[in-house]
């Protein structure tokens, strides 16, 4: 065979290569990724992800939430999330393949080194998301009405005998038997910042001013009781449902009896509303003023030196 006909061969194999993953990234940006087997797990029942039962009045609730079909949102670090057909509610799901291992280590040799990091990587992405899976359930435990949070099943059940209807990012229906389903489910909120804008828009700067209030109440209150939201993402993650401020991103939500410390829950709060207050001051100026004052009544002289002390991703 001579040199043309073998660089023609790998010309042609490269062809096929560059288009198979062409397609596969098309295919991957028309889904966002999202498969049935993506959501759904092979997890035994873990006492640790128990929550406490639902009330009768919950139940009735949750019989009207899940008589209507869901349609693909959007989706988070976390999970995949659907709206329902009367936009009240959304239905989040794990995004199990970011707790998996990627193919080739999982079926890589048994060499010393690869078998050492197969069981690191394993045991990392394992921490990470029940780290996650705990998070809402104290968030549904301890902060319900904080979160809008309906209605949490972390643990495989015989007792919901629901099949819900959701529709991928490209219209694909799917059936998904619930009992076999880790989710939760939030009233649908509005984002903070378009709710701001809102006021602002409509010359309403002393609503704008009441959920600013609001909002540094409800984080202050969940600081008394020793209650954290590890993540400092004010702006993404927060949004306004019947007109009170919620958290929508419920991940990272901890335990911690350090953050009553007022040292340490001023330093929280302000590195919390830091890019929040810089954003404020490009598109609502008057309201950064308004923030910057709530801030400086609740953390004292300090919070004129302070710096955000941001956590590593």
């Amino acid at each position: 065979m001579n040199l043309k006909k073998i660089l023609f061969r790998f010309a042609i194999l490269g062809v096929i290569f560059a288009a198979l993953y062409g397609l596969g990234r098309l295919y991957f940006q028309l889904t966002a990724g999202f498969t049935i087997a993506n959501i759904s797990s092979d997890f035994a029942y873990n006492p640790e992800w128990e929550v406490r039962p639902l009330s009768a009045a919950e139940q009735d609730q949750m019989s009207r939430v899940f008589d209507q079909p869901y349609r693909y949102l959007g989706k988070g670090c976390q999970s995949y999330v659907f709206i329902s057909e009367d936009r009240h509610y959304v239905i989040k799901f794990f995004k199990y393949q970011r707790y998996r291992l990627q193919p080739w280590l999982a079926y890589a040799p048994p060499l010393p080194a690869l078998v050492k990091y197969r069981e690191e990587k394993i045991e990392k992405k394992w921490n990470k998301l029940d780290g996650f899976v705990k998070s809402w359930k104290v968030a549904f435990e301890h902060l319900k009405d904080e979160t809008g949070l309906l209605f949490v099943h972390l643990n495989k059940t015989d007792t919901l005998h629901k099949q819900l209807t959701i529709y991928d990012k490209i219209g694909q229906a799917h059936l998904v038997d619930l009992d076999q389903m880790e989710f939760c489910v939030q009233g649908c909120a509005q984002m903070l910042c378009d709710s701001l804008l809102e006021f602002k828009k409509n010359g309403q700067t002393a609503q704008a001013q009441q959920l600013i209030t609001a909002l540094l109440n409800l984080i202050l209150s969940e600081y008394y009781r020793g209650l954290a939201d590890n993540d400092h993402a004010l702006m993404q993650n927060t949004g306004v449902l019947h007109g009170q401020p919620i958290h929508i991103d419920v991940g990272q939500f901890v335990q911690n009896e350090a953050i009553k410390d007022p040292r340490v829950y001023h330093q929280e709060l302000y590195t919390k509303t830091y890019k929040f207050k810089l954003w404020l001051n490009e598109f609502y100026p008057e309201l950064a003023e308004f923030l910057d004052l709530q801030l400086s009544q609740i953390i004292g002289p300090d919070y004129l030196t302070m710096k955000p002390k941001f956590r590593p991703k």
